[in-house]
C-alpha cells in the first residue's frame, strides 16, 4: 500500500473522530449536575411573559429566554398534582434547608396546549446545557413527558430526547436533573416542550471533551501514518 494511502487512512479517521464526537449524549440524573454558569431565577419574582426576555446578563452571558404564552419567570409555588409540589424556600431536612431542584424562585408554564415551550438561546455556543425539572403529573397518570432540544446557531435542532419525570405525592422540590451535552460546542439554543413544568438552575457550558472512543479513533489513525513513514525511512 502506497504512503498516500496510509495518509489518507489516517485524515479519514481523524475525520470520523471529530464526527463521532459531535453526538450528543442525554442526561437524566437525580443528584448530578453539569457544572459551569448557572441562572437560578431568582432575581425575577412572578413575571408573566410570552416575548423576549434576556435572562443570563447577571451570570456574565446574554441568555434570551422565548416563550409561548403564560409561563412564569420567578415562580414561588407550583403544585405538580401527583408529582408533589415545588415552593421557593427548599427542603425542610433536618431543621436545614436542602434545595437540591433549585434555589429560590424559578420558571414555571402554565401553557394552555400540551405542545407549548420554552427555549434559550445562547450568545455563545455551549458543549451541555440542562436544568431541575419536574413536570405536573394529572392524577392517575402516569404517561407525561417533557422533550429536550438542542438547537444549532441557524435554529436547526441537532438533538432532541423525551423523558417522563415521576416523584411521589407528597414530595417536595423533588426532580431530575435533564440535560444534553456535546463533544463539539455547538448548542446555540436548548428548549423545553410538552405540557406543564417548572424548571430551575438552567445550568450551561463551553467546555468541550472528545469522548475516549472518538480519540482512539484519531490516535490510531497517526499512529498509522508514523508507523508507515518510520517504516518508509527504515
Amino acid at each position: 500500500m502506497s504512503i498516500k494511502h496510509f495518509y489518507r487512512l489516517g485524515a479519514l479517521a481523524a475525520a470520523l473522530a471529530l464526527a463521532n464526537s459531535a453526538h450528543a449524549d442525554a442526561i437524566a440524573s437525580s443528584t448530578s449536575t453539569f457544572s459551569g454558569t448557572v441562572i437560578t431565577f431568582n432575581e425575577f419574582d412572578g413575571l408573566i411573559t410570552a416575548g423576549a426576555l434576556d435572562v443570563g446578563a447577571g451570570a456574565g452571558n446574554d441568555v434570551l429566554f422565548t416563550s409561548v404564552p403564560n409561563t412564569i419567570i420567578g415562580a414561588n409555588n407550583q403544585d405538580l398534582q401527583d408529582n408533589g409540589a415545588w415552593g421557593a424556600r427548599g427542603n425542610l431536612i433536618d431543621g436545614l434547608i436542602d434545595t437540591p431542584t433549585g434555589n429560590g424562585n424559578f420558571l414555571s408554564t402554565q401553557f394552555v396546549t400540551p405542545s407549548g415551550a420554552i427555549n434559550f438561546y445562547f450568545a455563545n455556543p455551549v458543549a451541555q446545557v440542562g436544568a431541575f425539572i419536574n413536570q405536573l403529573q394529572p392524577y392517575d397518570t402516569t404517561d407525561n413527558f417533557v422533550t429536550l432540544i438542542a438547537y444549532n446557531q441557524a435554529g436547526t435542532t441537532l438533538e432532541t430526547f423525551s423523558y417522563s419525570v415521576s416523584t411521589a405525592y407528597e414530595s417536595y422540590n423533588e426532580g431530575m436533573f435533564l440535560g444534553i451535552q456535546r463533544a463539539n460546542a455547538d448548542i446555540y439554543g436548548f428548549g423545553v416542550a410538552n405540557g406543564a413544568f417548572v424548571l430551575d438552575n438552567l445550568t450551561y457550558s463551553v467546555s468541550a471533551v472528545p469522548e475516549p472512543a472518538s480519540i482512539a479513533m484519531l490516535l490510531g489513525g497517526l499512529a498509522l501514518i508514523g508507523a508507515r513513514r518510520k517504516r518508509k525511512g527504515a
